[in-house]
């Protein structure tokens, strides 16, 4: 569990970038807010990941300068489109297209 200067710091580190991407989930264009995140379009080899950390604000203190070097790197979602993303990741290229011809479909 963070502290509130942990949570504090780490929300005034996610502020100072938040311009760069309108200050809005790229998906549903809500306004920042709690639970938003920095998702990777691609890592470097070299990179860590959020498993590699212990907990978030250590994860954060090491993501959120890259954030800011290289925006073009990262879309800003909130936590349900973020959550929505990672597991629409999962599925391979043939079955993932089947499904957006399916959502497609349901209107």
């Amino acid at each position: 569990m963070s502290s509130k200067k942990e949570q504090s710091d780490t929300l005034k580190r996610k502020t100072a970038a938040m311009p760069q991407f309108d200050s809005k989930c790229r998906v549903c264009y809500k306004k920042y807010g709690k639970n938003f995140l920095f998702h990777h379009k691609k890592y470097h080899a070299s990179e860590k990941v959020y498993k590699d950390f212990p907990n978030t604000y250590l994860y954060n203190l090491y993501v959120l300068p890259i954030v800011k070097d290289d925006p073009n790197r990262f879309r800003l979602l909130c936590g349900a489109h973020h959550n929505l993303v990672e597991k629409l990741k999962r599925f391979k290229s043939d079955k993932f297209e089947r499904l957006v011809e399916i959502v497609r479909e349901s209107e």
